[in-house]
């Protein structure tokens, strides 16, 4: 298949307008999230597939609120405002999410000093922390996982440091929690992967982060494919969203 993901406002596309393509199915202008150049709002199709029934998660290397998971959530005037994008998410109750971006669900690190930990434990959640909580979830429960402050480590860094590998899940364990928590749904699922960091890897020109985020994603594809091929009813789309430095 061919899909024009363009930017509405630029000839350089940003991963909100990319992202809002795909999770909107409409062109947006660079920075927002699934609001159209005349100000409407897109229903994106993770809210579609939640109005049917399905449950709905997002995995991501970066913040969970960047704009890649954003654009197939939210629909949101600005990118930039991770903090309402946290809000949003407690509020739709999408059943896994999963990657970086403390500062925008603690209280010690929101400029409004809203505890979204405990919004969301009040909200049937579990918040895991480390990798060990996330081996230790309840399956009753939604998840919300959030590993570092703000992005996850590269997979490079990661791999020289034991306390890292001990306390930050890759992404391929992600995919296999958010997976295995959502198979046994009568209605099925939909999870959106993203090796966020191939693409902060290649705003730095860094090529060694780059190629290992970009094992790093073989790695979660792997995951993937074996359950979709065990499952036998189970569609897999690998795609990039839009490219950068070259």
């Amino acid at each position: 298949g061919l899909m024009d993901m363009a930017s509405a406002s630029s000839i350089v596309t940003d991963s909100a307008a990319a992202s809002s393509s795909w999770g909107g199915g409409a062109r947006v202008k660079n920075g927002s999230l699934n609001i159209s150049p005349s100000g409407e709002e897109n229903l994106p199709i993770w809210q579609k597939f939640k109005l049917k029934g399905k449950k709905a998660g997002c995995v991501t290397t970066v913040p969970i609120t960047h704009a890649t998971p954003a654009g197939f959530t939210v629909a949101l005037k600005s990118r930039n405002d991770q903090a309402a994008i946290a809000e949003d998410y407690l509020r739709i109750g999408y059943d896994v999410l999963l990657g970086g971006g403390q500062k925008y669900f603690s209280a010690e690190h929101r400029k409004d000093k809203k505890d979204l930990y405990t919004a969301f434990e009040n909200k049937n959640y579990t918040v895991a922390k480390t990798k060990d909580a996330l081996k230790n979830i309840d399956k009753s429960k939604k998840i919300l996982g959030v590993f570092d402050i703000d992005a996850l480590p590269y997979a490079i860094d990661r791999k020289q440091s034991p306390e890292l590998i001990k306390n930050i899940p890759t992404l391929a364990e992600m995919t296999e929690v958010a997976i295995n928590q959502m198979k046994d749904h009568k209605e099925g699922f939909v999870l959106q992967v993203e090796s966020g960091k191939v693409d902060w890897a290649a705003h730095a020109n860094d090529v060694s982060a780059l190629i290992h985020e970009q094992l790093q994603f073989d790695d979660a594809l792997a995951v993937a494919i074996k359950f979709a091929e065990q499952d036998q009813n189970t569609l897999v789309v690998i795609t990039t969203d839009h490219g950068n430095a070259n």
